[in-house]
């Protein structure tokens, strides 16, 4: 982590902004004040990222009227825009994937580079370490669920140039401002009647495994159809459809500049998914070979995990068996390669291979225990085989999210992803880039799961 406070250590916020090369999965912001003088959302189009941002609204102005025109311009561009009445006042990005800032700086020409600010940016590593993850994903939560909330309109915009006017001009006393806003003034989150979060949190996660398993299944039950000649008739369905959105996210949503920008995908797709459907499954069938290891996916990994979390073996696993599964899973390297050597004890800037990451992962997370005091090896067995199969969803959310079942550095997408593999008779792989590639497609997905 580290301190920004522009000039007085020289640490300025637009040196923590991603490289274009980063994978995010989408910005969430919740900020003040703002202007149109930082490259915040130049960056989030250039780079084809979604941003969802809320922002305050009042009599005063807070943002620029420039800017939120800006905002509503590119909503078409997967830029959206809610305003707070009055009482916020935080300052907090999260670019998903990456990492957070936390602290005082608005948007802001001033607070990016001339004022003193003090706030500190986390990468994902530091999220993770520190629970931040789940606390800025409540906060987030909360705030999309105010009542309060106003979608940015044109009419917003008008008023506040109007009020930016009446602003200028001295004589005029605030309580002239407030009569000529179209919002009243809100009282603030106190007047918020907050419901018992992990209820909510659950529900609003068993709705979206739902919802989206449905669309896999309707893409299952179609793949064999558009099987290509290298996959043997004997590949389980699901670990097919994943691998055919695997192909599909990887070389056809990819960009030469290194972005993947699902969301434009999913403009346009979402008209139609299933012509999308079946236009990107005939190009899938047509595949001479597989684009981007997909053979190895379904042909040595997968079996390897399925045998090795099978019923009968998964109580008996070594450490040499853990480590290949972890190797195996796409989410869970892909958090790992960002993990600071800290955590595993070597100094911070030590470099590490990706095998050397996923063996000293491996003999991290042995000698760690949940607050249930499970093992990681217990963890997968009981979200596994410990219950229902129907109900396997809701053991896939504790041992992600629950504070006695989960693993820090060990969250929900490896663990949705290698039930996939494990049982792929009854669930799916399941990850970010699933979600990604299914709203690309068109989908009304969430790419969070």
């Amino acid at each position: 982590m580290k301190l920004i406070a522009n000039g007085l250590n020289k640490q300025f916020f637009s040196s923590f902004l991603p490289p274009s090369d980063s994978e995010i999965d989408g910005v969430v912001a919740a900020i003040a004040y703002g202007d149109d003088k930082t490259m915040f959302l130049e960056h989030c189009l250039k780079n084809h990222h979604r941003l969802d941002i809320w922002m305050r609204y009042d009599h005063t102005v807070p943002v620029a009227p420039s800017f939120l025109s800006k905002l509503l311009l590119n909503t078409r561009n997967n830029i959206f825009c809610k305003l707070v009445p009055d009482c916020l006042h935080c300052k907090v990005i999260w670019w998903k994937g990456y990492g957070a800032y936390i602290g005082s700086a608005n948007l802001t020409d001033r607070a990016w580079n001339t004022n003193i600010e003090a706030g500190v940016f986390y990468c994902e590593s530091d999220l993770y370490s520190s629970n931040l993850i789940s606390q800025l994903e409540e906060f987030f939560d909360n705030l999309a669920s105010l009542d309060c909330c106003i979608d940015l309109s044109q009419e917003i915009i008008d008023e506040q140039k109007q009020l930016q006017k009446l602003k200028i001009e001295k004589e005029k006393k605030e309580l002239e401002l407030i009569k000529k806003r179209l919002v009243p003034v809100w009282g603030g989150v106190n007047n918020y009647d907050k419901p018992k979060e992990n209820d909510k949190r659950k529900d609003s996660f068993r709705k979206e495994w739902d919802s989206t398993l449905s669309v896999i299944r309707n893409i299952s039950s179609q793949i064999n159809d558009f099987r290509p000649d290298w996959i043997s008739e004997d590949i389980p369905v699901f670990w097919q459809t994943d691998q055919f959105l695997h192909a599909y996210y990887y070389n056809q949503v990819h960009q030469n500049d290194n972005t993947y920008p699902y969301e434009d995908y999913h403009r346009v797709n979402s008209k139609d998914p299933q012509a999308a459907l079946m236009n990107m499954l005939s190009w899938w069938k047509s595949l001479s070979a597989p684009p981007s290891n997909e053979d190895t996916n379904m042909g040595i990994y997968a079996p390897y995990i399925r045998e090795h979390l099978s019923k009968k073996n998964i109580s008996s696993l070594t450490e040499d068996n853990l480590q290949k599964i972890f190797s195996y899973t796409h989410a869970t390297m892909d958090h790992v390669i960002k993990m600071s050597a800290e955590t595993f004890g070597h100094a911070a800037k030590t470099a590490l291979n990706k095998k050397e990451r996923a063996i000293l992962f491996t003999k991290w997370i042995m000698a760690q225990t949940n607050q249930k005091g499970m093992t990681v090896t217990e963890l997968l067995h009981y979200v596994l085989y410990d219950g229902k199969t129907s109900l396997m969803w809701e053991r896939i959310y504790l041992a992600g999210k629950d504070e006695e079942y989960r693993f820090q550095h060990y969250g929900i997408n490896s663990i949705a992803e290698v039930v996939g593999w494990a049982r792929p008779e009854d669930t799916p792989p399941r990850n970010g880039r699933t979600n990604k590639a299914l709203r690309a497609l068109g989908y009304p997905v969430r790419v969070n799961i």
